[in-house]
């Protein structure tokens, strides 16, 4: 993913910047509608809070105790994080920590939630790298390869074609719009 790190050729025009978790939701949609339970229920976090639920659900490997032999891999895991790990790359994860503890600490005093994490437009380059990633996640993950290969191309797909006031943020609007219920 080091091809995230570099910039997109040119500069993205404002309100072209697209939230991951809208993306999450879309392409979860689309591929494994029985999770969007899932990503309601995550809605309401900010994105960090998300990503670490998320990135500790994969820990543990053991099967459940009550007999299932056989747990489900998800996709909401896989795109969400890649996603994010792609938006901190793209947007410059280089911020010190230092840095990002005092933002967090001025949010907590203000009782400002934190903005939603969102990508630029993305080169090929960086969008073969997303997809590559998704990919190596998916693999990790114990999803079925062409799950993995479906689910990458997908989310790459929402990259590119951003649906006009569904995933693009327009110019009236404060971020992401709260799911329906």
């Amino acid at each position: 993913m080091d091809a995230l790190a570099k910039p997109a050729d040119g500069q993205p025009e404002p309100g072209t910047a697209v939230a991951v978790r809208d993306v999450v939701r879309s392409v979860v949609a689309e591929l494994a509608p029985d999770e969007l339970v899932l990503v309601e229920g995550l809605w309401r976090y900010d994105d960090d809070s998300v990503v670490a639920r998320l990135a500790g659900r994969r820990r543990a490997r053991e099967p459940l105790g009550f007999g299932l032999q056989e747990v489900t891999a998800l996709i909401t895991p896989v795109a969400w994080l890649v996603l994010d790990e792609a938006a901190r790359k793209v947007v410059g994860a280089a911020v010190t920590g230092a840095t990002d503890r005092t933002k967090g600490w001025l949010r907590r005093v203000t009782r400002r939630p934190a903005a939603a994490r969102t990508l630029p437009p993305l080169s090929e380059e960086q969008l073969a790298a997303v997809r590559a990633r998704v990919l190596e996640l998916g693999t990790e993950s114990g999803l079925a390869p062409e799950t993995a290969t479906a689910l990458a191309e997908r989310v790459v797909a929402r990259l590119v074609l951003r649906p006009q006031g569904r995933l693009a943020n327009d110019a009236g609007g404060d971020g992401p719009a709260e799911p329906e219920a």
